[in-house]
């Protein structure tokens, strides 16, 4: 969401400094209406409607939408919709955030599991592979190194599965993490929907 659109600067204070301006504004939150709708609901001139409006439009609170050349309805933008409900542009912000807190969830679970089954289902995983195969080049090296110096290798330490199978069994503390901030954020945005307009609307329905 672009924060800018959201702030209210001098001119968006100005344009809603009169009550009926406010009015439009929240007969346009149940739906979008065209001017002499307007008029009929609010009881004034269309001349009168058209000049708030326009001060509406201009500060980015209202949007025309032009439906041919005889119609033209006025709705309002995301940044009036923030306005007559704050906690929406709060909402919307703490589900962006719990949607990439759940992808970081699945991520480290995948990765946690996948380690898992690799090691207890019989397979070995890559970094043991490489560990053994690290462990040899030292117990070649060690053996070349002996026989030049007429000694006795020394055995290089051997690398098993209950090693590798104890270090992935380890705590998977980044899914922790992961799982306890997507909890958080599902926490926040049910409380943020519930004090929402819609929440409440929904509600009371």
């Amino acid at each position: 969401m672009d924060e800018a659109k959201i702030v209210l600067d001098q001119d968006t204070f100005k344009a809603l400094a009169t009550g009926t301006r406010v009015k439009i504004l929240k007969t346009l939150d149940k739906r979008r209406h065209t001017q002499s709708e307007l008029s009929a609901v609010l009881d004034m001139s269309v001349p009168t409607v058209k000049e708030h409006l326009g001060a509406l439009e201009k500060t980015g609170l209202v949007k025309r939408n032009e439906e041919g050349r005889k119609w033209i309805y006025y709705s309002l933008t995301e940044k009036a919709k923030c306005v007559l409900d704050p906690e929406r542009k709060r909402l919307w912000i703490v589900l962006g955030f719990f949607l990439a807190s759940v992808a970081g969830t699945i991520i480290a679970a995948r990765n946690y599991f996948a380690g898992r089954a690799a090691v207890f289902g019989g397979a070995e995983p890559t970094r043991m592979l490489a560990a053994k195969q690290a462990a040899a080049e030292v117990a070649v090296d060690s053996a070349e190194e002996a026989v030049a110096l007429n000694a006795v290798p020394t055995a290089a330490p051997e690398v098993t599965n209950q090693t590798v199978a104890a270090a992935v069994s380890q705590p998977p503390y980044v899914l922790i993490v992961f799982a306890v901030l997507t909890i958080i954020l599902l926490i926040l945005a049910v409380y943020f929907y519930k004090k929402s307009k819609l929440g409440k609307s929904l509600n009371k329905k």
